[in-house]
C-alpha cells in the first residue's frame, strides 16, 4: 500500500499532467469541434481535481496555523500567501467552470470563450500555485506521516471516481495533442500501476 505522501503525489501529478495536456492543446494550431469532449473532460477532471486539492490546502494551513500557535510574523505571512492563491485559484477555477457549462450547451461555438478561460487559469496555475517552497518547508517540519494521512484524506472511493476522470481525460485527448515527456512518462507509469 502507498504512503499518504505517495498518493498525495500520484495524484497531484495526475493533475498536473491533466492541464499540460489542456495547455498543448491550446498550443494547436487548429483546433475544432473535435476538442470539445477533450475540453469538457479536462474540466471535469479539474474539478473534483481543484477542488480536493483546495480543501487538501485549507486543511494543512489550518493545522499548520495550529500547530504555530503562536506564529511569529514571517510564518502568519506564509500561510497568509497560501490563502491568497487559493482565493485566486477558486475564482479562476469558477470562470473555468462556467466556461464549461457554456461549451457543454453551446458546443464549439463556446470555444473561444474556454480557451480563454482555460489559458488564464492554465497561467495562474503555472506562475501562482504549485510548490510554494515556504508552506512546504514548514509542513514537512511539523507533520508526520499521520498528519499528511489525515490532511491527504485517502479515500478509494474518490480515487476511483478521480481514475475514472483521468481515464475519460486520456480517451477523449485529440491525436494532433502530444502529451509531452513528463506527461507522457507519467502516463505509462499510470497505465502499468493500473494494470
Amino acid at each position: 500500500m502507498k504512503s499518504a505522501i505517495e498518493s498525495l503525489m500520484n495524484e497531484r501529478g495526475r493533475l498536473r499532467t491533466a492541464h499540460e495536456m489542456l495547455n498543448a492543446a491550446l498550443a494547436e494550431e487548429v483546433r475544432d469541434e473535435a476538442f470539445v469532449p477533450f475540453y469538457i473532460a479536462v474540466a471535469d477532471y479539474m474539478e473534483a481535481s481543484m477542488g480536493r486539492l483546495h480543501d487538501q490546502d485549507v486543511k494543512m494551513l489550518q493545522r499548520l496555523a495550529e500547530a504555530l500557535e503562536p506564529a511569529d510574523a514571517e510564518e502568519e505571512e506564509i500561510i497568509a500567501e497560501v490563502y491568497r492563491r487559493l482565493d485566486g485559484n477558486q475564482a479562476h477555477l469558477k470562470d473555468f467552470l462556467a466556461c464549461r457549462a457554456d461549451l457543454q450547451s453551446a458546443g464549439a461555438s463556446a470555444v473561444g470563450k474556454f480557451e480563454e478561460s482555460s489559458r488564464a487559469y492554465i497561467d495562474f496555475i503555472h506562475n501562482r500555485m504549485g510548490h510554494h517552497a515556504p508552506s512546504t518547508d514548514l509542513a514537512r517540519k511539523i507533520f508526520g506521516e499521520d498528519d499528511w494521512a489525515d490532511i491527504a484524506n485517502i479515500d478509494q472511493g474518490y480515487f476511483s471516481k478521480e481514475q475514472a476522470l483521468y481515464e475519460s481525460v486520456l480517451q477523449t485527448r485529440p491525436g494532433s495533442v502530444p502529451l509531452g515527456q513528463e506527461a507522457s512518462e507519467y502516463v505509462v507509469q499510470y497505465r502499468r500501476d493500473k494494470g
